[in-house]
């Protein structure tokens, strides 16, 4: 490249290619949320975890070498214990690793034409099905329990006019503004898809009802 050429054109930088989210979107169709599972589902794994490792811990270094007399093999004791205890807490750290990446990979996809229902149930099963808003007959949520109002979770059932919906999303955050944007990007496909030209998400169109 010569800098003293006035006749050559500046190189234009490069435009950043987003990836598409779902590689069965069609042409013109734009993701409008993902929605993962609420924190709580895993926070009892967690919490179930700490406590079974803080009972190794006190029946290794405090219970079974408190049962022996001899210096020696209370000291024996604590070694095999220890070790013990380390196997056990990896064993334990690792359920729990898993345990997280199986949790937080579900997740529903909703686009402006189809929800996505990513399922994951262990680390290398993972299986995704897709139901066109054109079939959605209704979107329901549950909240039994008060801690599902003080956390604000719940289940997420998106209904169909066949058989029973496979797509139901548990632990769902926020359940009642999800729901209501399914609601309205299903009113928005069916405007489009029946009144011509789609208007942009979130938007209603205006009626003029002033007499010409």
């Amino acid at each position: 490249m010569n800098p003293q050429d006035p006749n050559q054109q500046p190189q234009q930088p490069e435009q950043p290619t987003m990836p598409n989210p779902l590689a069965v979107m069609q042409p013109g169709e734009q993701e409008l949320f993902q929605m993962k599972r609420h924190p709580i589902g895993i926070f009892g794994a967690y919490a179930v975890a700490s406590l079974i490792i803080v009972l190794l811990a006190v029946i290794a270094f405090a219970i079974i070498p408190g049962a022996v007399s001899s210096n020696t093999d209370a000291s024996q004791l604590k070694m095999a214990g220890a070790l013990i205890f380390l196997l056990l807490t990896f064993l334990i750290v690792t359920f729990v690793f898993i345990f997280n990446i199986v949790y937080w990979g579900n997740r529903w996809i909703l686009t402006s034409d189809s929800i996505t229902q990513v399922q994951q149930t262990s680390l290398f099963n993972k299986q995704s099905s897709q139901l066109s808003l054109a079939n959605l007959e209704d979107v329901t949520v549950e909240q039994n329990g008060i801690l599902t109002h003080i956390f604000n979770y719940g289940r997420i059932k998106a209904e169909t006019a066949g058989e029973r919906s496979k797509f139901v999303f548990v632990y769902a955050p926020n359940p009642n503004f999800y729901a209501q944007k399914i609601l309205s990007a299903r009113e928005v496909f069916e405007q489009g898809h029946h009144g011509g030209k789609q208007p942009p998400y979130g938007t209603t169109p205006v009626q003029n009802n002033n007499p010409q």
